[in-house]
């Protein structure tokens, strides 16, 4: 591998620009040697007050900000995103650690709760004390409420709450389907009519995204469609996409997928967990001092070349632009 050329000082501006500072003093020529930057965004702390940094510490954050006031913002919207889209709870404060009761409103029934946690969230529990997570409506308002959604709840089974799967038929076309009342804010209640999202007979991406602060990589299938945003929220939570697969149908991404996962833990490779704590996708990462992304790729490409005739073949492809 070609040494780095030695950076000046307008290089280190352009490395510091990047992750979105700035210098004070003059690049002192190494680095492992601290020098004072800050912050350029406005009425940031760092940008107040000057801090030192390391160039090689720069550039371990592989595109993160260098300001922690900046990456301490970053991951509380983070943490505040996943109190709503996971427990259903709108914080009312700044959630500074995952193990941080937080009080907010059940966006459910609406009372406010005093007691939720991330970290349990994550890993299942339910945010509200007064609802358990499981709002009621009286029973002909549910019934309006799933009609209004697109689906005839079937009259002989009664509902119980919104966190209940109840079967019923797809008001578009007829399918069957068991949505819960909960989804409703969401998506649509008949994945078979879905215009979007994962099917086993359509096009799919099988992808392979890392995250550096965990050391982590993770594989994973989307939908092959422009509206597809699982990379999206892949980027938002720090995982960088590496390289993608696109495949005509998505049954073949999952085989793949899966036979990859299986391998890893054959050869007694865990998951990586963030903190010692779970998270939504962790159970297909691997950590990456056990096997490097050239290794991973390589080994998903083999196994994609040894498909059976039958089955459509498979393209690699750049990984797609903006993520």
């Amino acid at each position: 591998m070609a040494k780095r050329p030695k950076t000046d000082h307008a290089g280190a501006t352009a490395e510091l620009a990047e992750a979105g500072c700035e210098p004070v003093d003059q690049y002192p020529g190494r680095t492992s040697i601290p020098f004072a930057v800050r912050c350029l965004v406005e009425r940031c702390p760092g940008r107040e007050a000057p801090f030192p940094t390391y160039l090689s510490q720069v550039r371990a954050l592989r595109g993160d900000s260098a300001c922690q006031h900046c990456r301490d913002r970053r991951r509380a919207n983070e943490r505040r995103a996943d109190m709503i889209s996971r427990g259903r709870v709108l914080p009312m404060e700044i959630i500074r650690d995952v193990k941080q009761p937080v009080r907010g409103w059940c966006m459910r029934c609406w009372n406010v709760v005093d007691k939720p946690r991330l970290d349990n969230i994550r890993s299942g529990q339910r945010g509200c004390e007064h609802c358990s997570g499981k709002m009621k409506f009286p029973d002909e308002k549910a019934r309006r409420l799933a009609r209004a959604w697109g689906y005839e709840p079937d009259p002989d089974i009664p509902y119980e709450n919104d966190a209940t799967k109840w079967p019923g038929t797809c008001l578009a076309e007829g399918h069957f389907c068991a949505p819960n009342l909960n989804m409703r804010f969401q998506s649509g209640p008949c994945g078979s009519c879905a215009e979007y999202g994962f099917k086993s007979d359509r096009p799919a991406l099988l992808y392979l995204v890392v995250k550096f602060d965990l050391g982590a990589a993770k594989i994973g299938i989307c939908e092959d469609h422009p509206k597809n945003n699982r990379l999206y929220e892949h980027h938002r939570n720090g995982w960088t996409l590496r390289k993608a697969m696109s495949f005509p149908v998505g049954r073949d991404a999952h085989a793949l997928e899966q036979s990859t996962v299986k391998s890893w833990r054959a050869r007694g490779w865990s998951p990586v967990l963030d903190n010692g704590l779970a998270y939504n996708g962790y159970k297909e990462t691997v950590s990456l001092r056990s096997i490097s992304e050239a290794e991973i790729w390589a080994e998903v490409c083999e196994e994609a070349s040894q498909q059976s005739p039958e089955s459509p073949g498979a393209t690699s492809q750049p990984a797609p632009a903006g993520i």
